[in-house]
């Protein structure tokens, strides 16, 4: 779009979600925004478009941000990719912002993508960090992720086209609550004429958003892997999360074994987590994996192989057949009943 001397400030597309709730993820990103935008000496802007938008606003105001912009119509209830993408689109000609991250949730990952696409600069995906970096220029936003199959992690950076753009994973950051004395409304004109749509929207859409799973937030997490080798295996995890109050999860695998929904997936593609304690069952450690467990106060790791990677992260680590020990947990359990 323009270049870096002509930009300024810093926005989060603030998601609603379901027509019910601002977005977790949006508002852990205006936190760590926050941050950035007071190194910069800039404003943080959040960004929404939603049915009754006005009624989210209190919330958003908690939470750091110095200026929100947003638009307010029927149209918006649910997220359309040609009419989001052209609002956005016009408002980052209109006030041409150096930094826009995005959460990185359905809409948020296609929206990003389309946004970067009419603005001609770069996007990064599900970003580990954000940082502000001097070595290939002045203030510019460094993006952690990791690549190759999680094998390495890269920084990226987008030296002269703006915005900067960055999806990121709930989870990542921490949410804060943060009021400034002085924040600006901007109510922005909705316009978008129905007859671009090359599909006519006949009724509102049937589907929601995937179940939110509560990882990010839960004390306690038991997490599966491949190793516990079947769906019969993997489901007496439910069991012991029943019996000790905590939260389910897992990689990757079993999720295309048709073990477990997708929305329990912990990692760079699923979520975050940071509880008190986290144990592994049959979970070798690909990288993907141990970046969304490492925040955890305690790991402990249940695997065969003693050279498994997530023992290098884990604060114990029993070399035994997961499903030997959860087997006895489990009856530990029923007989405590």
């Amino acid at each position: 779009m323009n270049e870096k001397d002509d930009s300024k400030d810093l926005w989060v597309f603030t998601e609603i979600k379901d027509h019910e709730r601002v977005d977790e993820c949006a508002l852990e990103i205006l936190g760590k925004a926050r941050d950035i935008a007071d190194k910069l000496d800039q404003k943080l802007v959040s960004i929404v478009l939603a049915l009754d938008a006005e009624q989210y606003l209190s919330t958003i105001k908690d939470h750091g941000v110095d200026k929100i912009i947003y638009f307010s119509h029927q149209d918006l209830k649910h997220y359309h990719e040609r009419i989001f993408t052209k609002l956005i689109h016009k408002l980052v000609e209109k006030y041409t912002p150096s930094i826009f991250l995005f959460p990185s949730t359905e809409a948020g990952n296609a929206l990003a993508a389309r946004v970067a696409y009419k603005c001609r600069t770069g996007l990064v995906s599900d970003v580990l960090n954000l940082e502000l970096d001097d070595e290939y220029g002045n203030n510019l936003l460094l993006t952690d992720k990791p690549a190759y199959g999680g094998n390495i992690h890269v920084k990226i950076t987008c030296p002269s086209k703006r915005p900067q753009m960055c999806t990121i994973t709930r989870g990542t950051f921490n949410k804060r609550k943060i009021r400034k004395s002085t924040i600006n409304i901007v109510k922005e004109k909705y316009e978008f004429e129905r007859n671009e749509l090359k599909i006519k929207i006949l009724g509102a859409p049937t589907r929601k958003d995937k179940p939110s799973s509560t990882l990010s937030d839960a004390e306690f997490v038991i997490g599966g892997g491949q190793g516990l080798g079947s769906k019969d295996n993997f489901e007496k995890l439910y069991d012991l999360a029943k019996y000790t109050k905590g939260k389910l999860g897992g990689t990757r695998r079993p999720i295309l074994n048709g073990w477990m929904p997708e929305h329990l997936q912990i990692g760079i593609s699923g979520e975050s987590i940071k509880p008190k304690l986290y144990i592994s069952f049959g979970i070798s450690g690909a990288i993907q994996h141990i970046t969304g467990i490492t925040d955890s106060n305690i790991i402990i790791s249940i695997n065969t192989d003693p050279n498994a990677s997530i023992f290098k992260t884990s604060d114990y680590c029993i070399v035994a057949d997961a499903n030997e020990i959860l087997n006895e947990l489990l009856e530990y359990y029923k007989i405590e009943e």
